[in-house]
């Protein structure tokens, strides 16, 4: 009996929205849209998150390949001021697209069914994994690797400034380099743009317990203050392979 009345009672409910709809179209308050507009909007809807989509994978890329082309990862293990370093200099602004695309694709997407149905958290980390993964898949392809190398050749007409200034980020006291000669707690390093410069080591130097791993002709990358031709070091380590020949990129020019 109860089952009879619901269904009663939910009949009889679509039955008045259906006659208060006929009353407005009437009365020329609700006008019928024609198919071809809903067929727009699905397609201008679709186009709109395929475009975020497609820029947050851009930007999210980028990103990587920022980290990547500065020898940022090779900072690890290097000590609060290297951390100091890289959150100074970095582009946070590269970030803040990336996450306001990633909110756009999710508003778009919510008007989707399949995506509708999932809560925001779940919906919200799907895309992310997927922006991540695609991300680092391009990152690992020719294209931002190509686009700044004719960035440096000023060959990139629009976005050339921004790959320039993305490829050589001004990292506060961060210096690459090859070990000349090693002299006691002062070393003769140059540095990548030709320059020799003295390493002073002192008791508070992160990486001491390396000395001897190090040699002649090994390269280093160096965190300390720059004066008159000496680096008062904070910390240094020995590095094996980086993403660029910075010399190579110099010569280039």
């Amino acid at each position: 009996m109860k089952l009879k009345k619901y269904y009663m009672k939910k009949e009889n409910n679509e039955k008045l929205i259906s006659q208060k709809v006929v009353s407005k179209i009437e009365k020329g308050e609700l006008k019928m849209r024609p198919k071809v507009y809903f067929v727009a909007k699905t397609i201008l809807i679709v186009g709109l998150s395929v475009l975020a989509l497609l820029l947050a994978l851009y930007f999210g890329s980028l990103i990587i390949f920022v980290l990547r082309i500065n020898d940022i990862l090779l900072f690890h293990g290097m000590g609060f001021q290297a951390i100091r370093s890289v959150l100074l200099s970095f582009p946070w602004y590269l970030v803040f697209l990336v996450f306001v695309l990633v909110v756009s694709v999710e508003i778009v997407a919510k008007r989707f069914h399949f995506i509708y149905r999932k809560p925001l958290i779940i919906s919200l980390l799907l895309i992310l994994a997927l922006i991540f993964l695609s991300s680092f898949l391009i990152e690992k392809s020719s294209l931002h690797h190509s686009f700044f190398r004719l960035a440096e050749q000023e060959r990139l007409p629009l976005a050339g400034k921004m790959y320039r200034d993305l490829g050589s980020l001004e990292i506060e006291n961060v210096y690459f380099g090859t070990i000349l000669e090693k002299k006691d707690d002062f070393w003769i390093m140059e540095l990548d743009s030709g320059e020799a410069v003295s390493l002073k080591i002192n008791e508070k130097t992160r990486g001491r317990r390396v000395f001897s791993e190090i040699k002649e002709g090994n390269e280093i990358i160096v965190i300390g203050g720059l004066e008159e031709g000496v680096i008062n070091v904070d910390s240094f380590k020995k590095i094996e392979r980086r993403f660029r020949n910075y010399k190579e990129r110099l010569n280039e020019r």
